[in-house]
């Protein structure tokens, strides 16, 4: 945001090559996130990098269901758009702790030729989990692919779901990130045994291959490391600590 702060790993969510423009989601959670969210009209961000890592391998297979959880339902938004152009008949599953946690469902709904929508408090369709909807959609009709991002919980119990089914899943890994390039190391994850960086060769993998519990301790070392810095933090004005916020930022598409 400023010159000299960390850079922020965020997926671009909406894109306006005409305006110029993209639109991210992101939680505030970090120093840096609560920057970009204190950012008013015609305010700048100091520099923007990208795209990183590989591009999403987008085919057209048939039936694919995508799966997210919490801030995932932004991040999956355009993998639907990009798979229902492939040609596929795409499937959204999509789970929240409450009504007002679920986010982008008309856009989604536009996309997908159905939605499923799981709460944990059943304040909205299913009380259930979203891994809980996935099992019954494969119970009951051929699935060629799912797409999963979100909670490494929920991610794994996918992974041993689809695994089961015989299933391929792909996987989006958001891992904590200093310098997006590859030289920091603290994006490291362990895929088919092997430790890879995601910056440069995600954040797409073979969920089969994904070693989640590294990935989960990994992703908690920097949220013990995130939340002792946040106590040094004063809460931005009249938002609770991780309101989850969209931007739009212009002059990026320009040439």
């Amino acid at each position: 945001v400023e010159q000299g702060d960390e850079r922020i790993p965020l997926t671009v969510v909406e894109s306006d090559a005409r305006r110029g423009t993209i639109a991210v989601v992101f939680q505030d959670l970090t120093n840096d996130t609560k920057k970009l969210g204190d950012l008013s009209i015609k305010e700048e961000v100091f520099s923007i990098l990208g795209p990183l890592g590989m591009p999403a391998n987008i085919e057209n297979v048939g039936r694919v269901v995508c799966v997210a959880t919490g801030i995932g339902a932004a991040q999956i938004l355009p993998i639907c758009r990009a798979y229902a152009e492939a040609g596929n008949k795409v499937v959204g599953i999509i789970g929240a702790k409450t009504k007002k946690r679920i986010l982008l469902e008309a856009q989604i709904r536009l996309t997908c030729s159905k939605v499923m929508i799981a709460t944990d408090d059943g304040s909205y369709e299913r009380k259930a989990k979203a891994t809980d909807l996935l099992k019954e959609l494969i119970e009951k009709q051929p699935v060629d692919l799912v797409y999963a991002i979100g909670s490494v919980d929920m991610m794994e119990a996918v992974a041993a779901a689809t695994k089961t089914a015989k299933i391929p899943l792909r996987v989006q890994l958001k891992p904590y990130m200093v310098d997006c390039m590859g030289m920091c190391g603290s994006c490291r994850v362990k895929v088919g045994g092997q430790f890879i960086l995601s910056c440069i060769d995600g954040p797409e993998f073979n969920g089969h291959k994904v070693d989640y519990q590294d990935y989960a301790i990994r992703i908690n070392a920097f949220k013990e490391i995130d939340q002792w810095h946040n106590r040094m933090l004063r809460p931005s004005p009249g938002r609770n600590e991780g309101t989850i916020l969209t931007r739009f930022l212009s002059g990026i598409l320009k040439k």
